[in-house]
């Protein structure tokens, strides 16, 4: 049989396999081009019947065609772009998830959000027209052939935040959702994600293409996962948002759908299933929107002021954000803190480092030296106290002009430095300290 006639009787995807034909129908096969015109033409005749009948078979078992979204599901709109599905909904001013207020995200300084953020294309935006979204798909890996069925947004009017939840009843009918997503972001001085920039917004950039739909390109990107990473993760096995919740917000979500459910509860809808089976998306979605309001103002709050109550490994993790931000003082503060609030020896000795850093960075090398030194009582192995020598040696040798000490420090750095270079620091040590007759 050729490839063409073996395709042909393939059932088409994602619809149950016709049923099998009956051994007295004919196939292309049995078609002999030997056999008399007026018997082949029969023949041809009986087996467009065949095809017939297996297309009648396969329409029984097509999905009915969505109509509007029933009213669980919120709305339909005529917009000039199409048919929008459209969820709203206003949260209470001072609505709390857990125990933080979703509106102290307005809160934010923005240039304190760029430094946490270590993004300074945030230092100048109006927070107050942020625009966080988040979407629910028909598969995780991502690629053309993944279409996002629910594009959650919220955003802040008048202090209040308001969720817009875009659902698509149909596959092929994305063009008017995408309108109205490239509406709000124009309208948006930055967008906050968790993954975003990963998935979320690479994936709708494809839609965009795919539907045809024009687009600026985006404003200014907070991706919270990146930064719940860098807080969280040396003390939490998983930062996923709902793991982040119950750590940070202490909220519980109870009968919340497993995200490697969605794809198939989606599936399943489109085939025919009650749509009320698609109800826990749209409220864990909701849930992901709200809960990234209050995930930054609850991360930047404690980045913006010491919090003695907060766990020593999450002041460690601020400190050295700030540092890479650049912002000394503030790592300087946080490192010390999380030194002396820690019985940790090896968090210690990893604070008291990150503070001589700082303090080396901003030319207080007399405070670096004291860090160094706490680092040599609290060392925890010998890896640290040969740093610790050796900073020191260093310190003392090139910044504070004190030989004496820091020959010292140099008898102990031989393991460290090696022997040449540990020859070298000696012989220089040496020499200064018999010109000074010290």
């Amino acid at each position: 049989m050729r490839l063409r006639d073996k395709l042909s009787h393939l059932p088409a995807p994602g619809r149950p396999e016709p049923d099998p034909v009956p051994a007295t129908e004919l196939t292309h096969s049995e078609i002999d081009a030997d056999t008399p015109g007026a018997d082949r033409l029969q023949q041809l005749r009986g087996l467009i019947g065949q095809v017939v009948e297996r297309d009648r078979r396969r329409q029984r078992h097509r999905a009915p065609a969505q109509g509007p979204l029933p009213l669980p599901f919120g709305e339909r709109r005529d917009t000039d772009d199409g048919p929008l599905h459209l969820l709203e909904r206003f949260l209470e001013p001072d609505h709390h998830h857990g125990r933080v207020a979703v509106a102290g995200a307005l809160t934010i300084a923005p240039p304190l959000l760029a430094r946490f953020a270590l993004d300074p294309a945030l230092s100048d935006v109006d927070l107050s027209r942020m625009l966080i979204f988040d979407t629910e798909t028909t598969g995780l890996a991502g690629g053309t052939g993944t279409v996002p069925f629910l594009i959650g947004l919220a955003f802040f009017e008048d202090g209040v935040l308001k969720v817009e939840q875009l659902f698509l009843p149909n596959l092929g009918a994305e063009a008017p959702m995408l309108h109205h997503l490239s509406r709000r972001m124009a309208a948006a001085s930055c967008i906050v994600s968790y993954n975003g920039k990963s998935f979320d917004w690479p994936l709708l950039r494809t839609r965009f293409i795919m539907a045809r739909v024009p687009v600026e390109p985006p404003p200014p990107h907070l991706d919270l996962l990146h930064c719940a990473r860098r807080v969280l993760k040396p003390r939490m096995q998983s930062v996923r948002l709902t793991e982040v919740e119950r750590e940070l917000l202490g909220f519980f979500r109870e009968g919340d759908v497993d995200s490697a459910l969605i794809p198939a509860l989606y599936a399943d809808y489109l085939r025919g299933a009650d749509p009320e089976s698609l109800l826990p998306i749209i409220e864990h979605n909701e849930s992901d929107l709200v809960a990234l309001a209050a995930v930054a103002a609850r991360l930047c709050s404690h980045f913006a002021e010491l919090r003695p109550a907060d766990d020593p490994r999450d002041l460690l993790a601020y400190g050295r954000v700030a540092l890479r931000a650049g912002d000394l003082e503030r790592a300087l503060e946080f490192s010390i803190f999380a030194a002396d609030h820690s019985d940790d020896g090896e968090l210690r000795c990893q604070a008291l480092a990150l503070a001589a850093l700082a303090a080396a960075r901003a030319k207080r090398h007399e405070h670096a030296a004291e860090s160094w030194s706490r680092v040599l009582q609290h060392a925890t192995d010998d890896l640290w106290s040969g740093r610790a020598h050796l900073e020191l040696a260093k310190l003392y040798e090139h910044r504070l002009a004190d030989p004496a000490r820091a020959y010292g420090h140099a008898r102990f750095t031989l393991e460290l430095e090696g022997e040449q270079a540990h020859g070298r620091r000696l012989g220089r040590l040496t020499r200064r300290l018999l010109r000074t007759g010290a």
